[in-house]
């Protein structure tokens, strides 16, 4: 399909006027070329025409963003009305502003929509114009790009506010319970892990549907957000024969992993040593995630093992840490320092991205991670280039968290194109993933990719030649991931241009929920009610059997002098005729699975015993026949007794 059809497929019809006008420009380039050759002239009104568009195109979204601005801020206001005058707080006007932010959520998933269509079809119209007429457009237009930008996602902002606000009215005016800072304890629980990659059309969207059923995990609730905030910065190391790396990929019994992380900025004074260990031989084979926080000033002498694991426990102590915190953190920094002093690692790769982690904070069982912007960047001396001052240091000094890094040298530096989901849900509690994120995984918005590691993706782009082996989704990248939209999947609107949420009006989804809620209950007390009703027929019946047991053990038993003619009793009559009660037990499936186990078995035995007999039939002389006979009636009575016994069972 050709991009000019294309775009016309993705445009947003109240917007049509706003988006760049691409066969315009491709028309001019045509038209122009046609006529006769491309002079300079050309080249000024064509580059004129398109500075024009891309003007258009930053206004409109600047001024949308300024409108969803105001409209987040009247919702805030609105909803901090209803919180201090308990009189007006009621479900329905909550009800009304969690429409009203659904209303802006969308808004915000249309404007990213437009921003993302229209930078790509400048890039394209660039592109066809470098290509007609053998000059190098794309590279003096940079400069505008840059003053006016459009490749950056920046309605993160907005979403976090727009989750925060939602979480309000989705609680009736109250906060979230617990507290959001548990999210990052994530060492306490076994996690079952899924990965997914995420085209840059899909990502607000993805954002948005997940938004609409877990809030966005904020750390620090005290501080007003910013977009630093999500920054994650990841140091990796390893040694020059890439041993960690190859334990990684090869899933070798306790394989390592060692990172340096820290969030926010670059000045940020705690730097956290984590270490994932695969199969870890003192948790019995199970793999974890261990880490502990020192001070950026400290991680030099970390690393050369002048600050010691007893020293961190000491300053652990003098902190008021628990005694048990305490001793993990001195086994953690003493693997981290041995593996350091003998497998001789160094830095390697800087991993960068920004990450909007979705988790109730009082409830940890399902957390969603999304990380964009990923980029990967050279730490390393092995080209006897020295990119860390002094080379001793941990880190490169020369990089902050400016994405896209324009200052690095393209050889230093990889950007990923995709954003990474990642799944989290405690399987030790027997946590099933919740219907709506089994629908978004299995829609066309994400691309699950197994097992992907940001360090082994980054490590095999750099150093190539010098790995033996290299990872299996390298291959995925060749192809376009993005997948035909499917119907009543994700955010879309109606004719009207009403918000649908999986082809579902969002009332309509609320209502739907509150009935599953309600049906839940009545469920639950129906088994309550039948349970209780199962406990008085079983009372009913022991004292039923009581009386039975009275009647027959009497001295002088009425049954033995009765004669015809003689009245009887109701009494009597009832006991004699409920002398055997009947009561339906609820058989597991497994019972008879057993029992078919068993059954078979027995067959199996039955048929290598016909084998000898067979054998000893045809080929043996009169006593081996005679044998064989013998054997053959063994066969048939094991068989039909194996038989007589399943019935048995069964029944």
């Amino acid at each position: 399909m050709k991009y000019g059809q294309e775009l016309q497929q993705n445009i947003f019809s109240p917007w049509r006027l706003s988006y760049i006008s691409y066969d315009i420009l491709k028309k001019e380039l045509k038209i122009r070329q046609l006529d006769h050759g491309w002079t300079d002239k050309d080249e000024s009104d064509f580059t004129n025409l398109l500075d024009n568009e891309l003007t258009k195109v930053y206004d409109f979204v600047n001024a949308k963003l300024s409108e969803i601005d105001a409209r987040i801020l009247y919702c805030e206001r609105t909803i901090q009305t209803l919180q201090k005058n308990p009189s007006v707080s009621s479900d329905a006007n909550y009800g009304i502003m969690d429409e009203a932010l659904t209303e802006i959520l969308f808004d915000v998933n249309d404007l990213s929509r437009f921003t993302r269509v229209n930078f790509v079809a400048i890039q394209k119209i660039l592109k066809k114009h470098d290509k007609w007429t053998g000059l190098n457009l794309k590279h003096d237009f940079v400069n505008k790009l840059r003053e006016k930008p459009l490749d950056k996602q920046r309605f993160d902002v907005a979403i976090i506010y727009i989750s925060a606000l939602h979480d309000i009215c989705r609680n009736r005016g109250k906060q979230s319970p617990g507290n959001s800072a548990s999210g990052g304890d994530q060492n306490a629980f076994e996690r079952a892990t899924a990965k997914y990659w995420i085209h840059p059309d899909n990502i607000t969207e993805v954002k948005a549907i997940i938004m609409l059923h877990l809030p966005v995990l904020i750390f620090n609730k005290d501080k007003k957000y910013e977009p630093s905030d999500s920054a994650v910065s990841s140091i990796y190391f390893d040694n020059t024969n890439f041993d960690l790396y190859t334990g990684r990929l090869q899933r070798d019994e306790e394989a390592e992993a060692i990172r340096f992380r820290w969030y926010g900025p670059i000045n940020s004074t705690s730097v956290f040593i984590e270490r994932k260990t695969h199969h870890a031989s003192w948790l019995d084979g199970a793999s974890v995630k261990d880490r502990f926080r020192i001070k950026e000033h400290q991680v030099n002498q970390f690393m050369t093992g002048i600050y010691t694991a007893d020293q961190i426990a000491e300053d652990q102590k003098k902190a008021g840490t628990e005694a048990s915190t305490v001793e993990n953190v001195r086994f953690i920094a003493t693997g981290v320092q041995k593996s350091f002093k003998e497998k001789n690692i160094e830095p390697m790769i800087r991993a960068f991205y920004n990450r909007t982690a979705f988790q109730l904070p009082d409830n940890q069982r399902v957390r969603i991670s999304l990380d964009t912007d990923l980029t990967f960047i050279r730490e390393d001396h092995l080209d006897s280039l020295t990119r860390r001052q002094p080379t001793y240091n941990w880190r490169r000094n020369d990089v902050g968290i400016d994405y896209p890094f324009s200052h690095v040298k393209d050889g230093d530096i990889l950007r990923f194109p995709y954003a990474v989901l990642e799944t989290k849900l405690q399987t030790h509690l027997g946590q099933e993933p919740p219907a709506w994120l089994n629908s978004l995984v299995e829609s066309h918005l994400v691309h699950e990719v197994p097992r992907f590691s940001k360090y082994l993706h980054g490590a095999c782009h750099f150093y190539r030649e010098r790995l033996p082996l290299l990872p299996w989704w390298l291959a995925e990248l060749n192809v376009d991931i993005r997948k035909p939209r499917a119907e009543n999947i994700g955010l879309t609107r109606s004719r009207s241009f009403k918000p649908l949420i999986d082809g579902k009006y969002r009332r309509a989804m609320i209502e739907e929920k509150e009935r599953a809620n309600q049906q839940a209950v009545v469920q639950s007390s129906e088994k309550k009610s039948k349970k209780a009703k199962g406990s008085s027929v079983e009372k009913e019946i022991k004292q039923k059997k009581e009386s039975i047991h009275k009647f027959f053990n009497k001295k002088n038993d009425k049954s033995d002098d009765l004669e015809i003619g003689t009245p009887v009793t109701g009494e009597e009559f009832e006991n004699n005729t409920n002398k055997r009660q009947k009561v339906k037990v609820r058989v597991e499936p497994k019972v008879f699975f057993a029992n078919e186990r068993t059954f078979i078995a027995w067959l199996q035995f039955c048929a290598l015993l016909l084998t000898v007999a067979l054998n000893l039939l045809n080929f043996g002389d009169m006593i081996s026949r005679t044998v064989g006979g013998i054997f053959i009636g063994l066969s048939a009575g094991i068989a039909i007794y194996a038989l007589y016994r399943f019935e048995k069972r069964a029944w």
